[in-house]
């Protein structure tokens, strides 16, 4: 038996640090958006142990997949044994949630070939363990999500919007950007952050807040570049996803997204793709 499932990239439409936590963790409170770029797996059953073949070698190991693997079969009672293809679409330590994004698909698939053997609430437990963006994406669409991210509510009613995605070509780890963080930038206080989320969502989409962005321009001012120039292609806003170093703007319609983007290939060396959020 075998299941190939779609496992799709996010952006950050605010992310707000709300503090430290006692865990050493930050408190965040973030409205994520999965997009139509796509990683693809595919997993089938049989074997022995676990094995993974990404069309980027260097991923085969110590994959976030395979994490995903283990403890479902662990949660299962039973002896690991699947085979699992990855085709990597989504940048890499880019802000767009790719490695999250497979670990969900992982526990979906998995789940469904084992006829819904584990109930939803045991899967967002595992997708916890593996990370604080895995839960959002079991059901993905548009969600609002706390704590270090892995209370998720969903979001319905948010309009699906028209991006561009540009990555600069370089990794910009977490820990590096949260290091860079002084949380001074970030005093205006829970209440007025989370209000900035209300009302109307294309007035000027001064919802675009990413507290992480100043700290990461501080390790690469490209990033500021990159906003410069999507601003000039005609974007409405501009964001840094997640903790970087991928930068978003938001269009009009999708042909105004296309044009912007076959205008940035053109003039720069960065990767740059179109795309339209999804629902879940």
């Amino acid at each position: 038996m075998q299941i190939t499932l779609q496992a799709p990239a996010k952006v950050n439409l605010c992310l707000h640090v709300l503090g430290r936590r006692p865990d050493g963790y930050h408190e965040l409170a973030t409205l994520m958006q999965s997009v139509d770029l796509y990683d693809t797996l595919t997993v089938r059953l049989g074997g022995q142990g676990l094995g993974l073949a990404c069309n980027r070698p260097e991923l085969n190991r110590e994959n976030l997949v395979l994490r995903a693997a283990e403890v479902f079969f662990a949660a299962l009672g039973r002896p690991a044994a699947a085979a699992l293809e990855l085709h990597k679409r989504i940048p890499v330590a880019a802000g767009l949630g790719g490695g999250s994004s497979d670990a969900a698909a992982t526990l979906l698939a998995l789940n469904a070939l084992h006829d819904s053997a584990l109930a939803p609430l045991e899967l967002v437990r595992l997708a916890a363990r593996l990370g604080a963006d895995v839960p959002f994406f079991l059901a993905g669409g548009t969600a609002f999500c706390r704590g270090k991210g892995e209370l998720v509510r969903p979001w319905p009613d948010f309009p699906l919007l028209d991006y561009v995605l540009v990555n600069p070509g370089f990794a910009l780890p977490t820990a590096r950007v949260y290091q860079e963080l002084d949380l001074q930038w970030t005093n205006q206080g829970e209440r007025n952050k989370i209000s900035r989320l209300a009302g109307n969502y294309a007035a000027g989409l001064s919802f675009l807040i990413n507290d992480l962005e100043r700290a990461a321009l501080r390790v690469h001012p490209v990033l500021g570049s990159i906003k410069e120039a999507l601003a000039g292609c005609g974007a409405q806003g501009c964001l840094m996803s997640g903790s970087g170093p991928t930068v978003f703007g938001v269009f009009a319609d999708a042909a105004q997204a296309g044009e912007a983007a076959r205008r940035l290939r053109r003039e720069r060396r960065w990767w740059v793709r179109a795309c339209r959020g999804v629902a879940a």
